[in-house]
């Protein structure tokens, strides 16, 4: 419980100053004044999502065949957590998806429930940490559907489309700071808009995003298979 109420606890946590020399606490804590293009992505309140991976990883993995016996036993129990979970988890999302209309990476809007804020000072906000967890938990559950149709339908194009569509999303997932990297640096060289003017809209903003995406995934493709074995010898 202390992981994931930590780093929404340090949301609370707003410097008032983080200009000059202290603009560096901006990389680990929220901040009120900061310089101009300064990154505002604190770091501490964003481990609320790293630390959920962590416990999530862990429980999974401690005993898969005993929890996979347990769900056997217990499937209905099993199905009524997941949908009271499902609910709570989407009600929680109610704040975020009031806000849908602004820019949902970069968003300072008040709602009745609260700030949604992420991107500006001030933010993260509580309601944007968790209104992202209903998200989640969907594109958890598309991906254990695409999984279990895949193991059944081995052998034939959809048992090959899908086992590939979830090997990719598993590689997206587990290179996943590469893939920011690359996005940052990409990002910071190609655009620079102007105050209030974004030069993309919801489909140029997709379309770019898939391309950092195929990008980087090239770029990885390059790097594991461009040493073929034994290279390391001949040098």
């Amino acid at each position: 419980v202390a992981l994931l109420a930590l780093p929404m606890a340090l949301t609370q946590v707003i410097v008032a100053d983080c200009t000059g020399p202290r603009k560096y606490l901006n990389y680990f804590l929220e901040c009120s004044a900061r310089e101009l293009w300064s990154s505002n992505l604190p770091a501490l309140p964003h481990l609320f999502y790293f630390n959920l991976g962590v416990l999530a990883s862990r429980a999974l993995a401690a005993d898969p065949a005993r929890l996979r016996q347990g769900l056997g036993r217990n499937s209905a129990v099993a199905i009524g957590i997941v949908l009271v979970a499902s609910a709570v988890l989407a009600a929680l999302s109610i704040p975020l998806l009031a806000a849908w209309a602004a820019n949902y990476g970069n968003l300072a809007v008040m709602t009745k429930w609260g700030p949604v804020v992420r991107g500006f000072s001030g933010g993260p906000s509580p309601w944007w940490l968790v209104g992202n967890l209903f998200g989640l938990e969907v594109l958890l559950a598309v991906c254990a559907c695409a999984e279990f149709v895949a193991e059944r339908t081995k052998g034939n194009l959809l048992g090959h489309v899908l086992h590939f569509a979830v090997s990719e999303l598993e590689h997206l997932g587990a290179n996943v700071l590469l893939y920011l990297v690359v996005a940052d640096i990409c990002l910071a060289g190609l655009s620079r808009a102007a105050m209030g003017q974004y030069p993309l809209d919801v489909y140029g903003g997709a379309a770019t995003t898939l391309a950092l995406i195929l990008v980087t995934r090239f770029l990885i493709y390059l790097a594991s298979t461009g040493r073929r074995p034994g290279d390391a010898g001949r040098a």
